[in-house]
């Protein structure tokens, strides 16, 4: 949602804009540089969200798209990366399977994809 305020000789007052997360709640001024990240749509009436909930809801996206070879099941969880870790201890593409536990390894498509 995007609250909008105006002046009284009824100009928009654009730096009291504000953008409310239809997720979590949390707002941030639509005309700043400090939130690029949030996803608002161009189209009206749309649901804006947080990067934070941007990203819970690609996760959720994802795995549910993905299915667990072991059990048929969709209930896969993302495991985040951590980029400030140690190489050794950064896990991109590592997803389990929260019915039979079992770990999946996501490798990039092939290129002819």
């Amino acid at each position: 949602m995007i609250h909008k305020y105006y002046r009284p000789d009824g100009k928009p007052d654009w730096n009291r804009w504000l953008m409310e997360c239809d997720g979590c709640h949390c707002t941030a001024h639509l005309m700043s540089n400090e939130n690029p990240e949030w996803l608002v749509s161009p189209w009206p009436d749309m649901n804006i969200y947080c990067p934070d909930c941007f990203n819970a809801r690609a996760d959720q996206i994802i795995t549910s798209a993905l299915r667990c070879p072991d059990c048929d099941r969709i209930d896969l969880r993302l495991w985040p990366c951590n980029l400030d870790a140690a190489p050794a201890d950064q896990h991109p593409g590592l997803v389990d399977c929260a019915h039979c536990g079992a770990i999946l390894i996501l490798v990039e498509p092939p290129s002819w994809f």
